[in-house]
């Protein structure tokens, strides 16, 4: 019998997650938590799976009674808002820990991020999980490299398997996270054009790693990404860009003109990820099984179109993407000309 806590289980992972693991064979029961109610968020109800669903605060409950009997934690619980509260995140992991320790937990699971290795420019590409962390001056990025410092500690000194999990940027239909709404208004105040290799990863092939984990009991640390990455010209084209190189005087007007329209609480430390390479490889996870289902071009466009697009197969899709990356660049083009040409008179 394996008995799982699932914390975070209303979010776009979590509900994700307890739909396959009602699937798994030895799973008799599932503590589905969270602050908001998971009725709805998933589609278990008709599994033989016993599915708890507790709605609380990891902050004020009680964990003593959530745990007993409970043989792994997943915790996916986290403030996906900007202003996350970092202390909270930690006290909530502490509190977690702690009562772990109390019962007979075989396995730890702990989201992480793909943000703790920082964007750097010697960073290789891609980045493999013997890297060290080196996270950028992203408060969310240092957070999560704290929260596996401190995960990582109790494991060594608990003997609790751990497995921690650091995800490119995950993106799906409908839902697009704040990580990945910030790189995008990055993206469009670089005072210079600059474009590394980018990467994402749907929602549905992040639950799947989550629940693949746990089914082939792993520990250690795993990046989870989409096969490979996007190169610069490719995914100018998926924006719907062409790449334009003005005068250094018309790059610097463009830089401040993006600057006085820009949401500056979305900028704050994130300069260096859309600058530098953090794309990672996923050998390590994808050696024990796990393959992902979507490529980083299929999520971005999934991710980031008009819900009437989402309609259509995934090269339906890609290929109208680039069709009218075509018609858009044209257009970018000839005003980019004409702007370079009234600058530089």
């Amino acid at each position: 019998m394996r008995s799982i806590l699932v914390t975070g289980a209303a979010g776009t992972v979590g509900g994700r997650v307890l739909n396959l693991l009602v699937e798994i064979p030895g799973v008799e029961r599932v503590v589905a938590l969270d602050r908001v109610p998971t009725e709805g968020r998933d589609n278990v109800e008709e599994s033989e799976v016993t599915v708890e669903r507790i709605e609380a605060d990891l902050l004020e409950l009680d964990l003593a009674p959530i745990l007993a009997g409970v043989d792994i934690i997943i915790h996916l619980a986290e403030d996906r808002g900007r202003d996350a509260n970092a202390r909270t995140a930690r006290v909530v992991l502490e509190r977690l820990l702690e009562a772990a320790s109390a019962e007979p937990v075989e396995q730890f699971v702990l989201l992480s991020s793909a943000l703790v290795y920082g964007a750097h420019s010697d960073n290789p590409v891609p980045i493999t999980e013997g890297q060290p962390l080196r996270p950028s001056n992203l408060a969310h990025a240092q957070l999560k490299a704290e929260l596996e410092a401190l995960a990582t500690t109790w494991a060594r000194n608990s003997g609790v398997r751990l497995t921690i999990l650091r995800p490119a940027v995950a993106l799906s239909e409908g839902d697009e996270s704040w990580i990945g709404s910030a790189l995008r208004a990055a993206m469009a105040v670089r005072p210079e054009q600059v474009d590394p290799p980018v990467q994402f990863l749907h929602h549905d092939d992040l639950a799947r790693a989550v629940v693949h984990v746990v089914d082939k009991r792993l520990d250690g640390v795993y990046n989870v990404a989409s096969d490979g990455w996007i190169g610069a010209d490719a995914f100018r084209s998926l924006r719907g860009e062409t790449e334009v190189r003005l005068p250094e005087r018309a790059g610097r007007l463009r830089h401040r003109a993006a600057m006085v329209f820009a949401d500056r609480s979305l900028l704050e430390g994130l300069q260096p990820y859309v600058t530098h390479p953090w794309v990672v490889a996923t050998d390590k996870l994808r050696a024990t099984g796990w393959t992902p289902r979507y490529t980083s071009e299929e999520v971005y466009i999934l991710g980031t179109t008009a819900p009437l697009l989402n309609s259509l197969g995934p090269q339906k899709r890609q290929e109208l993407a680039l069709g009218l990356a075509g018609a858009a660049g044209a257009a970018a083009l000839g005003v980019a000309i004409w702007a370079a040409r009234r600058l530089t008179r």
